[in-house]
């Protein structure tokens, strides 16, 4: 087999598979943002189960609340900032942060109605 060498391309073809190659690691990006939404949406499920729980006062079971309240919020901001970065640009920067913080929010304020009821 021979081995192809970037340097005896031509330059449009050598430019072309850098596009190639940016719009892989675009792609393999938002995946991997998708991926952590989901993974921030599991423990968001997870602290509202708790929050369902007959024990739901102990404890135990509002550190667990917390704890995944707060790898919830995180995931799901570090999800929203690379999704934000690679389909918004410079230009909305600031939005990621804003969704973080209505994600956040909603989360407290349904953790608190569920635990009142």
């Amino acid at each position: 087999m021979a081995s192809h060498d970037s340097a005896s391309l031509p330059s449009a073809a050598r430019r072309s598979l850098r596009h190639v190659r940016a719009a892989q690691l675009r792609t393999r990006a938002t995946r991997q943002a998708i991926i952590q939404m989901l993974l921030g949406t599991v423990f968001l499920i997870g602290a509202l189960s708790y929050a369902r729980a007959p024990d739901r006062h102990a404890q135990a079971s509002l550190a667990w609340m917390s704890g995944l309240l707060v790898l919830s919020t995180l995931d799901a901001a570090l999800g929203l900032r690379t999704l934000v970065r690679l389909r918004l640009r410079r230009r909305f920067a600031w939005v990621w942060t804003a969704a973080t913080g209505a994600w956040a929010l909603l989360s407290l304020v349904v953790l608190a109605v569920l635990l009142r009821g």
